[in-house]
């Protein structure tokens, strides 16, 4: 016990000497606080991001007729302002696709210049396509508010969420609904909110729809608000709403998360829910996100806060997460990923670059342990791959040492979206990838504040992830008031991620609505949780569904037009291992036919913890390497045989010296490379 008693004491004298650390920013390096969006204090050079900028607009006529490159862009519903899509808290469930269907969806509040006079921005309406986005037909109402009281109707309904449900391998329409949940106005939570309305629609007869309120109950801790996060599981078409137990809507979280978990009745045609607290500690909890495996057991609600699980790096947020594997019947304590200090994740840490270390911080600089990061609530999504593994799609933005809690550094390069995610059942083992930097975070509409807007798509069999974002790189503007969306593809079984080498790429992103009439105007986009799959094994392209809004973006109450994008997708082709090669193959450029390496052998033993053998088989005489990367892509031992001539060569590479995890080899003979994956433990 004495024992333990000194390693405990000596462990918290080891976080307050680390606390007490502190570096000093380079002049003109900017610091900005996250909860408020306000300057710090007078004496540093902290930047207002409540400034807002003019949106500036793309030039009339960018599309060019005939470039393969450029999406298609459709007009489907519309809506009485913005508000639908989204206030301060990102992207939610509002596009979902269905593959049995080949249907595509968009729920949204009615109003706006679209669908017959008269339409209330209470009502709920989902735009729907039966060919995959093709041809639509729009501004079906869901849902009608009627409860009168004040300046709006009680039950009018606010910031809706709407999912698919389709019996699994069905096709007809008639045996599929629309479920929808969203905040209403009955004011039972103190303020305005406190209200739930949800119910489903038929596809095939719009008549056919259904209604439920729900207040909070106060009494026995249901403080409800405003829910983002929704979802109808695959497999056992569930449908799960998550939201956080808040006082007041907003001022304090009391501790629980609400569960809404319904099945649906084939006989009452709706959804019977059933609700349910479930204890979270954090700080705080507030835009949560939600994201199940395709069989629908294994799921994850995912937010960015902190609970004290690590004391170095109180007054951070960090990604945490609760877990269910039996289809969202019961859920786990708090999972607490650990972004950043000694026992961070090597992705993150290895994030920065040395000169982008030394052009934040004067001398002496900070160690990579010492540098903390953190992940903001309003970036941020989930999907889960058919292992059952989460992927954390969000920004990470870093922490000054030295600054008060909340602070981030506002310098271009230094933030940028990530995919994080574990690939261990116990969810300790956690990786990270650079999808890419981006040059701005915010963006100022009216009074509406919002950020990159990550969404996170997972293919029909969980085998890819993608990952799409908002990020405005037009020159001379600052903050994110004129949106490209870009997208990045992760293959979860190769660990391979898509890289565009086209003009129109920014960090390997791809710019989605480059040359469109989205460009720099691609605002409150949202994407679908599953993609479009077509073709063979080996094949496949990926369409991600993906909505965006017109409207004037310097009156967030003016009326939005909706757009769809018919054909954005990624291809098997365009996954390329991250290993760094600067010769490494991109989007639409084909590989040469190997005419000199005949064969590289799998590296065995494989995992392995010393030594690991690999075989090559040569044509004909060739300057033969072997290059082993890391999984950001950095080049960690090299071994260099000369001129060899034809037949097999062997090489040994030693693993000692190395620290578990995955990392790829490249064996390069001439101009011709093979890259494979290895493991070490």
């Amino acid at each position: 016990m004495k024992k333990l008693l000194l390693f405990l004491l000596a462990l918290t004298i080891g976080f307050a000497g680390y606390a007490q650390k502190t570096y000093t920013l380079r002049p003109g390096v900017k610091a900005t606080k996250v909860e408020t969006m306000q300057p710090q204090k007078e004496g540093m050079d902290f930047e207002n991001r409540s400034l807002s900028e003019v949106p500036v607009k793309a030039p009339q006529n960018v599309v060019k007729s005939g470039d393969s490159h450029i999406v298609s862009i459709v007009n489907i519903g519309g809506a009485a302002n913005i508000y639908t899509y989204g206030y301060y808290n990102g992207t939610a469930t509002y596009v979902w696709y269905n593959k049995d269907l080949n249907a595509v969806s968009n729920l949204h509040r009615m109003g706006g210049p679209v669908g017959p006079p008269g339409q209330y921005s209470g009502d709920l309406a989902y735009d729907l396509s039966l060919d995959g986005g093709m041809t639509w037909t729009n501004q079906i109402k869901v849902y009608e508010s009627n409860i009168s009281g004040g300046q709006y109707n009680t039950d009018a309904a606010r910031y809706p969420q709407g999912a698919l449900y389709n019996p699994e391998g069905n096709t007809d329409p008639a045996n599929a609904y629309m479920a929808f949940f969203a905040a209403n106005l009955d004011g039972t939570n103190g303020g305005s909110w406190g209200g739930y309305s949800y119910g489903v629609g038929n596809l095939a007869d719009p008549d056919y729809v259904t209604k439920h309120l729900s207040s909070s109950d106060l009494g026995n801790g249901f403080y409800q608000g405003i829910p983002t996060a929704f979802t109808v599981t695959r497999g056992t078409g569930t449908a799960i709403m998550a939201d956080a137990s808040l006082l007041d809507s907003y001022t304090e979280y009391l501790g629980n998360l609400i569960f809404y978990r319904g099945e649906f009745d084939e006989n009452a045609g709706d959804y019977i829910y059933e609700k349910f607290l479930h204890p979270a500690p954090a700080e705080y909890a507030r835009y949560l996100k939600i994201g199940f495996d395709p069989l629908g057991q294994t799921g994850y609600v995912f937010w960015n806060n902190a609970n004290g699980s690590f004391p170095m790096v109180e007054g951070w947020d960090y990604p945490l997460l609760v877990k269910t594997t039996d289809g969202g019947q019961t859920w786990s304590d708090v999972i607490a990923v650990e972004l950043s200090g000694p026992d961070g994740i090597a992705g993150i840490k290895n994030w920065l670059s040395d000169e982008m270390i030394a052009e934040i911080w004067e001398a002496p600089l900070p160690t990579r342990d010492e540098i903390m990061y953190t992940s903001l609530w309003w970036n941020s999504n989930i999907a889960v791959d058919a292992w059952g593994n989460p992927h954390l799609g969000t920004s990470v933005h870093v922490c000054g040492p030295g600054l008060d809690p909340g602070y981030i550094i506002i310098l271009e390069g230094s933030f940028g979206m990530f995919n994080i995610y574990s690939i261990d059942d116990d969810n300790t083992d956690w990786q990270a990838i650079p999808l890419g930097a981006t040059k701005t975070y915010d963006g100022v509409f009216g009074d509406l504040t919002e950020m990159n807007r990550m969404d996170v798509t997972s293919s029909w069999d969980g085998t890819k992830i993608f990952f799409t974002w908002l990020d405005t790189h037009v020159p001379g503007v600052t903050t994110n008031v004129s949106p490209d969306i870009f997208a990045r593809g992760f293959d979860v079984v190769e660990n391979a991620i898509t890289y565009d080498v086209a003009v129109n790429a920014f960090d390997g992103a791809t710019n989605v609505t480059y040359l469109s009439e989205g460009m720099w105007q691609a605002y409150f986009k949202s994407a679908a949780y599953y993609s479009k799959d077509e073709g063979e094994a080996g094949n496949m392209t990926y369409t991600i569904p993906m909505v965006y809004a017109d409207f004037d973006p310097a009156d967030p109450g003016s009326p939005v037009q909706f757009k769809y994008i018919q054909d954005f997708y990624f291809a098997d082709g365009d996954f390329v291992l991250p290993t760094g090669n600067p010769a490494i193959t991109g989007v639409g450029i084909t590989e040469p036919a190997h005419q000199g390496i005949i064969s590289v052998s799998q590296n065995y033993p494989n995992p392995f913890n010393k030594n690991t053998t690999v075989l090559v088989n040569l044509e004909k005489k060739s300057n033969l390497s072997l290059v082993v990367s890391n999984i950001l892509g950095q080049q960690v031992l090299e071994i260099k045989r000369g001129e060899v001539p034809s037949g097999t060569h062997q090489f040994i590479i030693d693993g000692s010296n190395l620290g578990s995890g995955i990392y790829f080899y490249t064996v390069f003979a001439g101009k011709e490379s093979v890259t494979r994956k290895m493991v070490i433990e």
